[in-house]
């Protein structure tokens, strides 16, 4: 539980949550009510937590009008109304999709995809590289309680070539007869080609009023490895 007055640095969706947690409960088990006005609640002679009745001129909010400072009344004990936060903006009220939580995702990777399509490859003659990735979407729910659509895109591409060298894009590529992705092998060997895919994500709560896309925190990478090929060189051969 977070504290009183004095945690009023707490992040506004805490304060929220915790509303939204105890109002599911049934009415029998809640151990506090809240409310939201600008109104001061506090008891005489604690005029210091009395918030300002009208949003601060600076405060300038994405989905609608602020809200008014949150409070809480324990339904026994003092009875005493106490302030859990300033004016906030809605947006502030809903919770964010961290990077740890886009890692709990499966992403399938984004596939390598090259031309030739198989080796051996040529010394010297350009390697096409390219990708064909999807838009996916997940359902999933946060903090045992919001439901959430994600919708997780690529961002940016890293390819490693398997000789030293590397190439990083934020487009995907596209196969012959373009060469917007291409790497020349300067060595004869053995190689092959690995893309590292860097995934942002949109998502939307279900219980969000305006049910706007938001950008995630943080991003996600795959991974995905082609097969193994020979780098190999022709050579001309003179016969009678």
């Amino acid at each position: 539980m977070i504290g009183e007055e004095d945690g009023v640095d707490a992040s506004a969706f805490q304060r929220e949550h915790e509303r939204r947690l105890e109002e599911a409960r049934p009415v029998s088990q809640r151990k506090f009510r809240y409310q939201r006005t600008g109104e001061c609640q506090a008891p005489a002679g604690s005029q210091h937590l009395c918030p300002s009745p009208i949003p601060p001129p600076g405060l300038a909010c994405e989905d609608g009008p602020p809200l008014a400072p949150l409070w809480r009344q324990a339904l026994e004990g003092d009875n005493q109304w106490y302030r859990l936060g300033d004016w906030v903006c809605p947006e502030d009220l809903q919770p964010p999709l961290t990077g740890e939580d886009l890692r709990r995702l499966k992403v399938e990777p984004v596939r390598v995809r090259h031309q030739p399509a198989s080796g051996p490859m040529l010394i010297t003659k350009p390697v096409i590289v390219y990708a064909e990735p999807n838009e996916q979407r997940f359902d999933v729910r946060l903090l045992d309680f919001y439901d959430v659509e994600v919708l997780v895109t690529p961002a940016e591409y890293a390819w490693d070539f398997g000789d030293g060298g590397s190439l990083t894009s934020v487009v995907p590529g596209r196969p012959y007869p373009a060469f917007d992705l291409t790497h020349v092998y300067g060595e004869l060997g053995r190689a092959r080609i690995t893309l590292h895919t860097t995934w942002a994500a949109r998502y939307r709560v279900a219980t969000d009023p305006a049910h706007r896309w938001r950008d995630a925190d943080g991003t996600v990478q795959t991974v995905d490895e082609g097969e193994p090929f020979e780098v190999i060189e022709l050579r001309s051969t003179l016969v009678d």
